[in-house]
């Protein structure tokens, strides 16, 4: 009986210590770019009416083709965001919302709480990133690794004046 309790403490002990080991290689930067990258930079825009919110563009554009990388999400300002692949140019598209949120009734009775809302839940990044870094997270061979983008060039904030024209 002595040895079962060993033995069930032993593999408990070893699956925490390897979870553990496991997580903190996931989040290790690679030394080395996984494809060359031209002055990749950011910019923030802003929309010309309420509703359309504001929100930073992340670019990066490519000397050349990805081959067997595939880059699936870019990390900016403690934010994470799907990759849109255009042409020799990758993009993460973070977008905030100027909307008010809605007012929550606090209360004593729940039946006065019914009509309030979970706030929505935004995609949180696990890197701690200054400004104008960024952290691109990608696949070769199923094995996910990151790669640290320093010093991001800022252009010049974009404003719409209004809303683009409907398709008719």
């Amino acid at each position: 009986m002595k040895q079962n309790h060993l033995f069930i403490l032993g593999i408990i002990f070893l699956s925490i210590f390897s979870c553990k080991s496991a997580k903190e290689s996931v989040l290790q930067f690679q030394t080395t770019a996984p494809f060359e990258m031209v002055e990749p930079y950011y910019n923030a825009w802003v929309g010309g009416i309420e509703s359309a919110g504001s929100g930073v563009n992340v670019f990066l554009p490519l000397k050349e083709d990805l081959g067997r990388v595939t880059v699936d999400s870019i990390h900016f300002r403690g934010e994470k965001s799907a990759v849109v692949k255009r042409d020799q140019l990758l993009i993460g598209r973070f977008k905030y919302s100027r909307v008010h949120p809605k007012k929550l009734i606090m209360s004593s009775n729940p039946h006065e709480e019914y009509g309030n809302t979970l706030p929505s839940k935004t995609d949180r990044s696990p890197f701690k990133l200054v400004n104008n870094q960024c952290v691109i997270s990608y696949r070769v061979n199923d094995k996910r690794l990151y790669y640290k983008v320093l010093n991001l060039k800022s252009l010049r904030e974009i404003a719409y004046p209004s809303a683009p024209p409907q398709k008719q």
